[in-house]
């Protein structure tokens, strides 16, 4: 998506300009290693993403790749990409109105059950609430 790397790359620089604080995602901005890893998951949000295949990405071995990742952002690489991926499936619910069932298929879950527990102990809510009308949560 064009739009997102134009974004990153705004973000970026607002960021290398010390516009930002020196924590969280915006710490992992700054940091090339990091934020490669990152650009990676945000792109590609409904790739099963090991933390091998995210320290690969980084040229480093996985007990590296998830120390470094977790001092920087914040929290471990699989929270993190958690996150994301339930993010996501808030976009194709809410806004692109796809069923609870495709949401979980495209994001690897064996079942639309499992899918809806991740998603409400992330979200707050249940993605049925944001497919039948319920919009947006934040």
């Amino acid at each position: 998506d064009p739009s997102g790397r134009v974004a990153a790359t705004i973000i970026r620089s607002w960021v290398e300009n010390g516009c930002g604080d020196a924590t969280g995602w915006i710490a992992a901005v700054r940091n090339p290693d990091v934020g490669k890893v990152l650009a990676a998951i945000h792109l590609q949000p409904d790739r099963d993403w090991t933390v091998g295949a995210l320290a690969r990405l980084m040229g480093a071995s996985r007990s590296a790749f998830a120390q470094r990742f977790a001092t920087v952002v914040g929290e471990t690489p699989a929270k993190y990409v958690l996150r994301v991926r339930m993010h996501q499936a808030r976009q194709w619910l809410a806004r692109d109105g796809m069923r609870v069932s495709v949401v979980a298929a495209k994001l690897g879950y064996d079942s639309e059950a499992s899918f809806s527990r991740a998603f409400k102990r992330v979200m707050g809510v249940a993605p049925s609430h944001l497919r039948n009308g319920g919009g947006e949560q934040s």
